[in-house]
């Protein structure tokens, strides 16, 4: 079976942050060459990489040895080369996607999310309980709208502050609607729940007090923390539920009631839980699974069902009836999981950052750091056209710029590249109204600021194997890997599967290699006493010439329903059993000792090994078939292909390994 190796993705996930080695030079010896396979120059540094890769803890490998099976590789990858695997439409799908992968290591401030990552871990162990009231405002409010909406939510504050009651006053001045239900209490909830700079304010206030006014891109909020209290992990449960949701009759409700009621006292009875959920529960969805729903945590369900669910002390018990906004539940708890450890719970936190803001306060860091290395440079007469050519039409997408009295000269600059008003103009021209607001300096910093990142990530992305030899090495793996596996495939493992003329082949030459084991059939006589040897053989030669020998040795030994004596008759095989295998295999009989008592063995043939069938060792066979095609392979691929090696370098390589 040919299987495609998956350490080319682990290689991926093991990687040192590129941080570690980003300003490292590869050294001289790493960049001489140190041999030619078939005209394709193959560096020390990267022998002497693979060959540290290959040698195991406490195991030396000898490196002329190692460089006997490099070399093998190399030529099967220089014939992929030149037979063109590497220029297939997939070997450079999948070449792009091992790459892809990998530039993510490099692309990104390493540094910065892992705090992120860690502030992200230590918010999830707290779940807090907070009441907010919102006052709207849009994201492209003009500065007098804003600054009306802060004076509204600080006028507010201030009648939470000298005594009214916060649900009293939300009620009456909050724009979310939902406080017509919860009137402003959000419940608990945790990490990557709120909008970013919501939960910032959350979690660094303290319990009771109010907050000042927060900008969101819904407007401002205040907000109160009512409790905060060590995460509950996660849960599994089961529900049967009768709905009775807002807007629902008297009557339509008292019924829903009553049915739970009823459900519950079946429950008490002694019905199964999942029985009545599928017969009787509203929830259609979970009820086919017997009620079952997939696990949650805190947030992720509205709180009156939540709180009731985490309540549950015991797995297999349940809830008497729970009232929530969509009517009435019975919960019963299946699992419970604590909250994980930083490593368990890492994956879902970078899926959480990669989705919110934070992804991009991790891009703006590594961006500022690619700007200082890389020497960005604004020429501030073309940004200051740029600013004072912009209008609401421009912003709008409606009107281009007149380049008439455009500056051609560069907008800004770095490393060697450069970006020309008339590139910039275009850019802007071509992606239409993405930015809110009417004010041009806003709109030209912004655009700027996007336009430059992009390109400062992807000139990054393209020096990455200039800059980093950690990232060539594995680049040139994966490429190596693939091509390997391609021709492989195509030269071995698929023609053992094919050709079966030449399998069968195979095996007529080969044949004489897989054979039966040698074989007698034979009959042992132990007796189960120690040091009775005499005796055994004294009556085995006295019954021996008999018809019934068998008999007569049995009447003479088990006597009064004792099993002195013991007759096994079978084959035994060469190998199976060491005591026989060290006696004489010749017909007639030996005596010997089996287990410590003394036995004759009666061998009464003896059967010689033969081959064994095509089908019995076809499986075996395609192994060393393939053996066979690779060994050969491996002779026209030497014969083919040059192989030159610098014995200076090689010298050089050996002593940096034995001193290491």
């Amino acid at each position: 079976m040919k299987i495609r190796p998956s350490l080319l993705i682990i290689m991926i996930i093991l990687l040192p942050a590129p941080d570690s080695y980003r300003d490292c030079t590869a050294q001289d010896l790493n960049n001489k060459i140190l041999m030619t396979v078939g005209g394709n120059k193959i560096q020390a540094g990267e022998f002497i990489r693979m060959y540290k890769k290959s040698v195991e803890p406490g195991k030396p490998l000898d490196i002329d040895v190692y460089l006997k099976q490099y070399i093998v590789f190399k030529l099967k990858v220089t014939d992929a080369i030149r037979n063109g695997y590497d220029t297939t439409k997939s070997f450079r799908t999948e070449l792009n996607g091992y790459r892809n992968q990998l530039a993510q290591n490099y692309l990104t401030d390493t540094q910065t999310k892992e705090k992120l990552l860690q502030t992200a871990y230590q918010r999830s162990l707290t779940e807090i309980n907070s009441w907010h009231i919102l006052v709207a405002l849009a994201p492209e409010a003009s500065p007098e709208d804003t600054l009306r909406a802060w004076q509204k939510a600080s006028a507010i504050r201030e009648r939470i502050i000298k005594g009214e009651s916060f649900e009293q006053v939300a009620r009456g001045s909050s724009d979310d609607q939902s406080v017509k239900i919860n009137g402003g209490n959000l419940g608990y909830f945790t990490v990557f729940q709120m909008i970013m700079p919501f939960e910032d304010a959350a979690y660094a206030l303290k319990k009771g007090v109010i907050s000042e006014p927060v900008r969101t891109p819904y407007g401002y909020h205040l907000i109160k923390v009512a409790d905060k209290r060590s995460s509950k992990g996660r849960i599994k449960v089961a529900h049967i539920m009768k709905a009775a949701p807002p807007g629902t009759g008297e009557t339509e409700a008292k019924q829903a009631e009553d049915e739970i009621n009823n459900i519950y006292k079946k429950l008490q009875a002694g019905t199964p839980f999942s029985e009545l959920a599928k017969q009787y529960s509203d929830h259609k969805e979970s009820a086919v699974k017997g009620g079952e729903l997939d696990w949650f945590g805190t947030g992720e369900i509205i709180s009156d069902f939540s709180e009731a669910a985490f309540s549950i002390r015991d797995t297999g018990t349940y809830t008497k009836p729970v009232r929530t906004i969509y009517g009435w539940h019975i919960i019963k708890l299946l699992e419970r999981k604590p909250p994980g450890s930083f490593e368990e719970s890492k994956s879902f936190l970078e899926s959480k950052i990669n989705q919110s803001y934070l992804n991009s306060i991790s891009k703006k860091s590594f961006v500022e750091k690619l700007k200082k290395e890389y020497k960005f440079k604004i020429n501030q007469d073309a940004y200051n056209w740029f600013v004072q050519s912009t209008d609401t039409l421009i912003i709008q997408g409606l009107k281009k710029y007149d380049r008439a009295t455009m500056p051609a000269v560069s907008l800004y600059s770095f490393a060697n590249q450069s970006v020309t008003t008339d590139d910039f103009a275009n850019y802007i021209e071509k992606r239409g109204p993405m930015i809110v607001t009417k004010d041009s300096v806003i709109f030209i910093n912004r655009s700027i600021e996007t336009r430059a990142s992009d390109q400062l990530i992807n000139y990054e992305n393209s020096v990455l194997e200039k800059k980093y030899p950690e990232f060539r090495y594995l680049m040139n793996e994966f490429h190596d890997g693939i091509l390997l596996f391609e021709i492989s495939g195509k030269k071995v493992w698929n023609t053992v599967n094919d050709d079966s003329v030449g399998l069968r082949r195979y095996y007529e030459e080969h044949k004489k290699n897989y054979l039966t084991k040698r074989e007698i059939y034979a009959k042992i006589y132990t007796l189960k006493s120690y040091k009775k040897e005499k005796l055994l053989s004294a009556a085995y030669k006295k019954y021996s010439r008999k018809t019934d020998t068998d008999n007569l040795l049995l009447k003479k030994f088990n006597k009064k329903n004792d099993t002195l004596i013991i007759i096994k008759e079978g084959k035994w095989f060469r190998g199976d059993d060491p005591e026989i295998d060290n006696l004489q295999w010749v017909t007639g009989a030996q005596s010997f000792t089996r287990g410590g008592f003394p036995s004759i063995i009666l061998i009464k043939s003896v059967i010689e090994p033969v081959p064994l069938s095509f089908k019995e060792v076809q499986g075996e066979m395609m192994t060393g078939y393939q053996e066979y095609l690779e060994s050969s392979w491996i002779g026209q691929l030497k014969e083919k292909y040059s192989v030159k090696i610098d014995n200076f370098v090689l010298d050089e390589v050996k002593k940096k390994l034995s001193n290491e």
